[in-house]
């Protein structure tokens, strides 16, 4: 059986020397280099079923896989395609029909696949390992989108979880059939090594999914402002809130400024006398749209500092201590009355 580029030289036998060249197993061995540099303990494998295109998928451990390898050739000499990814959460992102070209630059720039799959005459698909723990689905997703479109990837292959060819089986696409046979899928290089230009690559990624998950939550903060109905707000920090903002946006419009619009709210809630430092905190940490950040902590720190330095602002503590006085002076005369 024709078998991979790579030559090297399997385990000896107990007992020394070569095993013999006809004994090889050169599918195996192809599949044992490209779950090896794959790293991860589980596998998914898909077989297509050549005349209706359904997946077959079964999921494996290492040693269930090499066990498997009988069946899937003969799953394969039927002209059905064999497929792997890794199973559940992994650092991993497939480049599929990436050219030779492009694969150097990939190497020159920081992001050497850790296997790279020969799919057919020219055509490889690169799997990069990013990290050797788990990655979030959306990181991968976006991180595939990005070094597709770098390095002229397929952009339909980049969801999170995309198959790629399994090394040591057939490709079964009738286009590339040659004298009446199917080219093996070949694992070149493995290295079975992180991408050095990963870190830089997530720490972008983590930057854009901030800012989008940040979008997200003030859009949704203006439309509960827009949509509360005005009416007395008694104690609720979050209608109070919402009421005011609504008022100040209708008067100054979408240009209004956040910041200034938090601090005008939380300083007339302090003045209410309804309302505890606490109160307002809540109020700017559930409904204030000045949401720069969704990073943990972000919005709460936020809201506890303008809090307390509104609850503390010297404005509002004159008012207080004069409303203080008034309320005094208003018992004292109801005590006067009463003699």
């Amino acid at each position: 059986m024709a078998g991979t580029a790579d030559r090297a030289e399997p385990a000896r036998p107990e007992g020394g020397g070569r095993v013999p060249e006809a004994g090889r197993d050169r599918s195996l061995e192809a599949l044992q280099r490209q779950v090896t540099a794959l790293g991860v303990p589980r596998f998914e494998v898909g077989i297509r079923e050549a005349k209706t295109g359904q997946m077959m998928n079964r999921e494996w451990d290492r040693a269930e896989l090499e066990q498997a390898v009988p069946w899937l050739k003969r799953m394969n000499a039927k002209g059905n395609d064999v497929y792997i990814r890794p199973a559940g959460e992994h650092g991993l992102v497939l480049v599929d029909d990436v050219k030779p070209a492009a694969l150097e630059r990939m190497k020159r720039e920081g992001f050497a696949p850790t296997a790279t799959v020969e799919t057919s005459t020219g055509n490889f698909q690169a799997w990069v390992m990013l990290s050797a723990k788990p990655l979030p689905p959306d990181v991968r997703h976006l991180a595939a989108r990005m070094l597709a479109q770098r390095y002229d990837g397929d952009m339909n292959s980049t969801d999170s979880r995309h198959y790629g060819r399994l090394a040591g089986f057939t490709n079964q696409k009738p286009e590339h059939t040659r004298n009446g046979k199917q080219p093996f899928v070949l694992a070149r290089d493995c290295s079975g090594k992180a991408a050095g230009a990963a870190p830089a690559l997530l720490e972008s990624i983590g930057q854009l999914i901030d800012r989008e998950g940040a979008r997200k939550e003030r859009e949704g903060r203006l439309e509960a402002i827009r949509t509360v109905r005005q009416g007395h707000g008694g104690h609720d920090p979050v209608r109070e809130y919402q009421q005011q903002a609504q008022r100040l946006m209708a008067k100054y419009g979408d240009k209004a400024d956040l910041s200034r619009m938090d601090w005008m709210i939380a300083t007339d809630m302090a003045k209410s006398g309804r309302f505890t430092a606490q109160d307002i905190e809540k109020g700017l940490r559930e409904c204030s749209p000045n949401v720069e950040s969704r990073k943990a902590g972000h919005i709460e720190d936020y809201a506890r500092r303008t809090a307390a330095k509104a609850w503390d602002a010297p404005e509002v503590q004159a008012h207080r201590q004069e409303q203080a006085q008034t309320w005094q002076a208003e018992r004292d005369r109801g005590q006067g009355w009463s003699r």
